[in-house]
């Protein structure tokens, strides 16, 4: 009695595992596992039900019954070994043997009719249990056959795996193949003794709880289905499900603070036209912003209160062939960062308008101290002050004009900016000259005109020294330029180092223009001012002499312009 209880308690463990194994691999569940412990039950309850059957008849279907599980649970245990070694099932081999089983099953079934399996069969008691004794028969020889070449060829592969390179738990195979041997040893043994107890259901249970553990296990190796468990798990992540033709298929909740609205969409239907928030943040159904060419780019999302990071990505149905069947829209909580870049930008922004204005402040206050010096040094000769402030208005004029032939490719805005600024400089060197020869009332002798010209390699030195620490090189290189050689000529015959042509540098041939335009039109105590009429037919005869005669020619097509200014200033 007590054999029969413990067989029946192997029948109902066998029961209780297989709702284990599916409690804990609900998630994904593997079939053939699943198929390994429903034949498992079979042929434990068909054991079960032959040791308590009280009839031939009873005895007979339990123990067929038994049989047919035993059979199966054999098949799908090589499956699942063949996936737990990491191999490749041969299609053919398995359909064989799948034949096979079906076969022997039918065997099973029909042996009172046909006797292929077993005949002449008859109970007897043995230890309180009811046992079923027969006459072997072909099909009996063919399912031990069956048996014995599924167990050894499982164990063979979980030997060679063992031993081989491939990346599985070789912990777990060693646990497998002791499996195995004991199994195949309380079959084997019992067998050639002659002994009528049957260990199988001892051997499917032992076999059963293995597999719930070698589950556990893989789920501890299932990295995909582990990074699903934190991603879950984690704050600020989430995702909108779509499928091919864009039907929303779902969302969890971190999408409804994002994008509140998807809650009124119904499950697989398109987002309606009405719901334009959420068709212009997902850009769904953008010409300009399509989801297949912008797969796995990131995209931001603005909310009221929180800002997300989207990224799209395909749903594979088969990740071998590249074919999807939908859109999966990930969401990453960007709300602390975006909130963090826009602090530092709008510090950002007052820093640069800090640093703009002081430093517009002290470019001022330098153009002013320039322009001041330059003033007092014009001063002491017997000229006004404001032959500075003309030549820097007329340089202004000039510059606008040039600007508007393209086809001299150095003028450009920032360097007519530069050019006004540097203007003032132009005359720097005079502070180097005797005052009795700078502020005398006639005509310099040759001896003090030569005197008289090195001011213009001085006020280049004194330039250079000037703006030594200024950081624009642009601006420091003209300046230099127009104090030392805005007194060169074109032909060669000017100084200080009596350059020709383009040699001279283009700021100081357009300096030359300016001053000597003022020169002409203002009164000195040694000359009186001439008219603009004979100012500009002065700087015309002296195009390609004195002066660059294709910049001199836009020159004298300010007239207009210079006519008006200086009429206003020298009347003033």
């Amino acid at each position: 009695m007590v054999l029969k209880v413990i067989y029946l308690c192997l029948f109902f463990l066998s029961f209780l595992e297989l709702t284990l194994f599916y409690e804990i691999t609900s998630n994904k569940i593997n079939k053939h596992y699943l198929l390994l412990y429903f034949t498992t039950i079979v042929s434990n309850f068909g054991y079960a039900m032959s040791i308590f059957a009280t009839s031939l008849e009873a005895a007979m279907c339990g123990d067929l019954l038994s049989y047919i599980g035993s059979i199966f649970t054999i098949y799908f245990m090589l499956v699942v070994v063949v996936d737990m070694c990491n191999k490749r099932f041969f299609i053919p081999l398995r359909v064989s043997l799948l034949v096979s089983a079906i076969v022997i099953s039918i065997l099973i079934a029909t042996t009172r009719d046909t006797n292929l399996f077993f005949s002449q069969p008859y109970i007897v008691q043995e230890h309180g249990l009811t046992i079923v004794k027969y006459k072997l028969g072909p099909g009996m020889i063919y399912y031990i056959f069956y048996l014995a070449t599924i167990n050894i060829s499982a164990m063979v592969m979980v030997v060679t795996t063992i031993f081989s390179k491939k990346r599985v738990s070789k912990r777990t195979l060693q646990f497998l193949l002791l499996t195995l041997i004991i199994g195949t040893l309380f079959y084997v043994i019992p067998l050639a003794l002659g002994v009528t107890i049957n260990f199988m259901p001892f051997i499917y249970v032992l076999m059963e709880s293995f597999f719930i553990y070698v589950s556990t296990r893989a789920n501890t190796y299932d990295i995909s289905n582990n990074l699903m468990n934190v991603y879950k798990t984690r704050g600020g992540y989430g995702y909108i499900a779509f499928d091919k033709r864009k039907h929303l298929l779902g969302c969890d909740e971190f999408a409804l603070k994002i994008l509140p609205d998807l809650e009124k969409i119904p499950i697989d239907s398109t987002i309606p036209a009405s719901y334009t928030d959420v068709i212009q943040k997902l850009h769904y159904k953008d010409p300009s912003w399509d989801w297949d060419e912008n797969c796995n780019k990131d995209f931001v999302i603005l909310a009221e209160e929180k800002t997300a990071i989207g990224t799209i990505h395909h749903i594979s149905a088969n990740s071998s062939t590249g074919n999807y069947i939908g859109y999966l829209i990930e969401l990453r909580d960007d709300t602390e960062q975006h909130q963090y870049i826009k602090g530092i930008n709008s510090y950002n922004k007052e820093l640069t308008r800090l640093v703009t204005e002081k430093t517009r402040q002290i470019t001022d206050m330098q153009d002013s101290i320039i322009k001041g010096m330059a003033i007092m040094i014009e001063s002491r000769d017997n000229s006004t002050g404001d032959h500075i402030l003309r030549t820097s208005d007329c340089i202004q004029i000039f510059a606008d004009e040039l600007l508007k032939h393209k086809e001299i490719s150095q003028i450009t805005p920032e360097f007519c900016k530069l050019l006004v600024k540097a203007a003032p400089m132009h005359d720097l060197g005079k502070i180097s000259v005797d005052d009795s020869i700078l502020r005398k009332p006639g005509k310099f002798t040759p001896e003090e005109y030569e005197i008289m010209k090195c001011h213009a390699a001085e006020g280049a030195k004194i330039v250079k020294k000037i703006l030594n620490e200024t950081t624009d090189q642009s601006f420091k290189c003209i300046a230099i330029n127009i104090a030392h050689y805005h007194h060169e000529k074109w032909n060669g015959e000017g100084y200080p180092e009596h350059l020709q042509g383009n040699a001279i540098p283009l700021e100081a041939r357009i300096m030359a223009l300016a001053d000597v335009f003022d020169a002409l039109v203002s009164k000195r105590c040694y000359k009186e001012a001439k008219s603009f009429d004979e100012a500009f037919e002065i700087i015309k005869k002296d195009l390609g002499k004195h002066f660059d005669p294709v910049i001199g020619k836009i020159f004298i097509d300010c007239r207009p312009q210079l006519e008006k200014y200086y009429s206003s200033t020298l009347r003033d």
